[in-house]
This record gives C-alpha cells, sequence and structure tokens, in this order.
C-alpha cells in the first residue's frame, strides 16, 4: 500500500493576508481551515512573518507560540497537516524584516517592508 497523496495550500489569511498573526483570531482560522478540509486538501502551508515573531534578537514571542499552539489543534480539529515556514524574510517581492535589524544608514537593495510599512533602511 503507498501513502496517501499529499494535496495542500499557501496559507494566506482572506481578509488579513500575512498580518493574521499580529491580529490573530482563532474563530476566522477555524472558519478558513474548515473550508480548506471541505474542498479536499489535506495539507497547510504558513508563513511565520519574522517581524511579528521575533520582536527583539534574543526573545519569540509567546503570543504567537500560543497562537501556533492553536493553529495546529484547529488543523488536527480538521484533519490538516502543517508546513510551517520559520521566519519569512521574503515575499510576494518584497523583503519583510523586524525593525531591530535594519539600518537607517544603509538603503534597502528592494523594497523592504516592517511593522507593516515600506521603510527606507537596508
Amino acid at each position: 500500500m503507498s501513502d496517501p497523496f499529499i494535496l495542500g495550500c499557501n496559507y494566506w489569511h482572506r481578509r488579513k493576508a500575512m498580518y493574521w498573526w499580529s491580529n490573530f483570531d482563532p474563530g476566522e482560522v477555524r472558519e478558513e481551515f474548515a473550508l480548506i478540509h471541505d474542498i479536499g486538501l489535506n495539507m497547510v502551508r504558513l508563513f511565520l512573518l519574522w517581524d511579528d515573531w521575533q520582536p527583539t534578537p534574543d526573545a519569540v514571542s509567546r503570543d504567537c507560540l500560543n497562537n501556533l499552539a492553536t493553529v495546529a489543534d484547529i488543523a488536527a480539529d480538521n484533519h490538516l497537516v502543517l508546513n510551517v515556514t520559520f521566519f519569512t524574510g521574503h515575499m510576494s517581492g518584497p523583503n519583510w524584516s523586524p525593525a531591530w535589524l535594519l539600518d537607517q544608514s544603509i538603503p534597502p537593495p528592494r523594497e523592504i517592508i516592517s511593522g507593516g510599512r515600506v521603510v527606507d533602511s537596508g
């Protein structure tokens, strides 16, 4: 017997896109994961936006960790497997960076977003 075929999607919150970690609502995730399951998918790839997840160089957000545990429970309830992409720094064109990593004396090599806005630092 062969392994089951895995069919999944990248998860972008319908209303919040990549900003769903900073404005987390488990009810919305539950609704969307149920829909993902209902259309026949069995894996969800999540992106952990670096800006939200590592607010300082030496700390990971406890709120985000707790929310990820909630997301894992919601996925399990919907028979979905998670594929977690840790600390997304480049996605959909621009670079995404936590503010503590930026240097205002260096021009950005490309568009950089930090704190939800385009910045002039590299």
